[in-house]
């Protein structure tokens, strides 16, 4: 089940921003998990970190390319691997190489968040070049990573070449089901074939057509048990502070940048900085829908800016839906 399907019951009169279309809303011609790539998608903490640290190796093309996003909607947008709103995965202690292979029209180069050295290593580099940065993550959390490109850095993060790189603490954390939710937009307005063109004016004033989770326009649904912990890895790309919230229930832990010493608790909206993280943690305490919004930008709904959590009637009996 997708996302937009609920929300074309819920948000039917729901007004959209001046002299703007919500793309239109046809589930059977929704596009297959392989157009789109797998959303959500983690290996988790347990699996990533292991008995100790090591070294991992990420490798990106950097291109310019034309991607589906949902909706019947297409996006002209640059891509960091392939895809809009890539997420990688390591353990803190780890020594991570990120290496950026410029496949495109341009120069690219990469600045991850996650990475303590000086931005001469971050490129960019013209097309056909590589750039690589080696490090040593000693700090846990939701990073940003993105484009470095001089002066039209901005411009690339807005078209795309961003995401997000999860740095697990070394000590175990609680059981959950982990989720990756990553918070940009798009820059520019559809065509009548429904391809979103990038727009710099729109860049420039911080006016995105609309805001995106994953980069989508539609989303699956994420199915719990009541009860069950759930964990979110939340990087924000802006523009903006993000406000993220869960209609119908708290946030029991709130940890700014996604370290677990940060945490915060019984918070029911978290704001998150653009090129910031979060760990955010909460539970369903009853059977039903509960979506996941941005509350500073519910104009947005209408275009699928909304994540549902759905909550069955099995309750997971190693938890409660206390706070932890």
């Amino acid at each position: 089940m997708l996302l937009p399907t609920y929300l074309a019951l819920l948000l039917s009169a729901a007004p959209l921003p001046s002299g703007e279309r919500a793309p239109s809303i046809q589930p059977a011609s929704s596009p297959s998990e392989s157009e789109l790539g797998r959303e959500f998608t983690l290996a988790g903490q347990a699996a990533v970190c292991g008995t100790g640290a090591r070294s991992r190796t990420f490798e990106l093309r950097a291109e310019e390319k034309t991607v589906d996003v949902g909706n019947g909607s297409k996006a002209e947008v640059m891509t960091l691997g392939g895809r809009l709103a890539p997420t990688l995965e390591a353990c803190e202690g780890d020594t991570v190489t990120l290496r950026v292979i410029n496949a495109g029209q341009m120069a690219h180069g990469i600045d991850s968040h996650a990475l303590r050295m000086s931005p001469e290593h971050f490129g960019p580099v013209d097309a056909g070049g590589t750039v690589e940065l080696t490090g040593k993550v000693g700090t846990p959390g939701a990073f940003m990573f993105h484009c470095a490109s001089g002066p039209v850095t901005d411009v690339h993060i807005k078209s795309g070449m961003w995401g997000a790189m999860i740095i697990y603490p070394r000590k175990a954390l609680p059981k959950a089901k982990d989720v990756a939710i990553l918070q940009g937009g798009f820059f520019g307005d559809p065509d009548e074939q429904g391809v979103i063109h990038s727009d710099t004016t729109r860049m420039a004033n911080n006016n995105p057509y609309t805001l995106t989770y994953n980069g989508r326009l539609e989303h699956e649904m994420v199915t719990v048990k009541i009860g069950e912990r759930v964990r979110v890895w939340f990087v924000n790309a802006g523009p903006g502070i993000a406000s993220p919230h869960v209609m119908g229930t708290m946030f029991d832990r709130v940890a700014a940048s996604g370290n677990p010493k940060n945490a915060e608790r019984d918070v029911q909206t978290a704001l998150v900085p653009a090129g910031g993280g979060a760990m955010i943690e909460f539970r369903l305490p009853e059977k039903g829908m509960f979506m996941f919004v941005d509350h500073d930008n519910l104009r947005y709904l209408p275009y699928g800016f909304a994540i549902g959590f759905m909550a069955t009637d099995e309750p997971n009996p190693t938890v409660s839906t206390s706070r932890p």
